[in-house]
């Protein structure tokens, strides 16, 4: 199975999974949430998640370009002037 299918079948567990909604204030109860995306930028159970992958997403991006740069400078071909004229 690639990474695509593999992190496709991981969300879509994760979403469906019901105890997701097992603290108040996702409107469950409710038809329509008071708090609306206040309550996922203010309550600590998500917000630690969402800092925890932007986090990741940040390190993994940045090591990225490190790796390119570090294989860029190994990559660069240094040509020697062969210009001596005595």
């Amino acid at each position: 199975m690639n990474q695509f299918k593999l992190t496709l079948v991981f969300l879509i567990t994760l979403v469906s999974c019901p105890q997701l909604f097992a603290h108040p204030g996702h409107g469950a109860e409710q038809a329509v949430n008071p708090h609306g995306i206040l309550h996922y930028l203010t309550e600590p159970v998500h917000l630690m998640p969402f800092a925890a992958i932007a986090l990741f997403v940040f390190l993994v991006v940045m090591g990225k370009k490190m790796l390119q740069r570090y294989r860029d400078q190994r990559r660069a071909v240094v040509i020697p002037r062969e210009d001596k004229q005595n």
